[in-house]
């Protein structure tokens, strides 16, 4: 991997050090340029003229196959959306729950999880039960706990791969073993996860997965996708529909539910210009190699916490087990919050980061266009801040 010539597409490193990419990547220069080129494609030729529309739809259906190669699921399984959260929605929000069906999530996890867990809770009587676990809880603790919450009730497992708030990598292959032979569902939250770790679904055998396009992709916001395995697709009902969520969309008033096409899922116009910077996004991440871009980032992270741990006043709250971690490095400072402390490190030394919560804590995001400099600048400039 050329590290050099990749970060030549970031402007960004030009003026800053950018460790946020958790929150939002920084999109390189090609990513850019197609979503130029396609909004100067409408405004000269017009979106809707014959040759300028079907370039669209064929954008559109490359993104789509783009997507499922990435996830390593067949195209009939995905659906483009605009981010995670509404892929998560559209499983929470279709399926249908009964009084006393128990969705078990865990303390670590974004609002985009507990939400919509609490949602189906407050309008159907569903259980959320919200398991205690350490910001770099053991995986053979975190089986052990998932298997003893276990109940006949238990309906759907709700996690993050990836946990945002310390990066805890979490054992979802082996959590899956636990639940499909009870016949429990399982949901996971890929916003940490897509162009930050390598992904297969077939390998992972969930059944649900909803991951964004902005943050580790690189691509621009407003773009995402849903998987859902196959057999499943009848499972969830669209919560909004529209010409695709019928079997005739020409003839609506012979309406009959298209209930097993991820397409009933789709409604009417999205930006073909976002969708274009989104395809551009995922070839330079392939380009670059999923599998060297996992290593890479676990290599920089490895560092940083080599250098953090053990520093009187730093209190790590990341892994420090490798097969547990990701490129993601969360920490506390004594006596100062997150906030103060990621507000200092801008003002101070320009270095972009994020204040967490579900632990509180300041959290680096290290993505494979960082460097072995920039993790000492921002090792030196939070020893600095103690």
């Amino acid at each position: 991997m050329d590290v050099v010539k990749i970060r030549d597409q970031f402007p960004v490193c030009q003026q800053m050090t950018y460790v946020n990419t958790g929150w939002s990547g920084p999109s390189p220069v090609p990513v850019v340029n197609a979503i130029k080129q396609r909004l100067d494609l409408e405004m000269t030729q017009g979106p809707t003229s014959p040759e300028v529309y079907q370039a669209g739809r064929d954008i559109q259906a490359q993104v789509e196959e783009a997507m499922a190669a990435l996830l390593n699921a067949s195209v009939d399984e995905v659906c483009v959306t605009r981010n995670t959260t509404e892929g998560l929605n559209i499983v929470m929000n279709g399926l249908s729950w009964e009084e006393g069906d128990e969705i078990m999530t865990c303390d670590l996890e974004h609002s985009s999880v507990l939400i919509p867990s609490y949602y189906q809770q407050h309008r159907h009587g569903a259980v959320v039960k919200v398991l205690q676990f350490d910001p770099n809880e053991n995986r053979e603790s975190i089986l052990q706990k998932i298997s003893d919450a276990i109940t006949d009730r238990t309906k759907l497992v709700f996690l993050s791969h990836v946990e945002y708030s310390t990066g805890l990598r979490m054992p979802v292959k082996e959590i899956r073993q636990i639940t499909k032979n009870r016949g429990i569902l399982m949901l996971l939250d890929g916003a940490q996860s897509a162009g930050h770790i390598a992904l297969d679904m077939k390998d992972l055998d969930c059944d649900f997965y909803s991951i964004p396009g902005q943050k580790w992709l690189l691509g621009p916001e407003g773009v995402g996708a849903l998987y859902i395995r196959q057999d499943l697709i009848n499972r969830v009902q669209p919560t909004f529909v529209a010409g695709r969520s019928a079997l005739s969309p020409g003839n609506p008033y012979a309406f009959e539910p298209n209930t097993e096409s991820m397409d009933k899922f789709l409604l009417t116009s999205t930006s073909v210009a976002l969708q274009a910077g989104t395809l551009e996004a995922i070839k330079f991440i392939n380009d670059a190699g999923m599998e060297a871009i996992e290593e890479r980032n676990l290599d920089l992270s490895t560092i940083m916490k080599q250098a953090l741990v053990g520093v009187s006043g730093i209190n790590l709250l990341s892994p420090l087990d490798r097969q547990d971690s990701t490129g993601l490095v969360s920490l506390t400072i004594d006596g100062m919050t997150p906030v103060e402390a990621v507000n200092r490190l801008w003002q101070e030394h320009r270095i972009v980061c994020r204040p967490v919560a579900f632990p509180p804590g300041l959290r680096i995001s290290l993505h494979f266009f960082n460097t072995e400099e920039e993790v000492e600048q921002v090792v030196d400039a939070l020893k600095g801040l103690v």
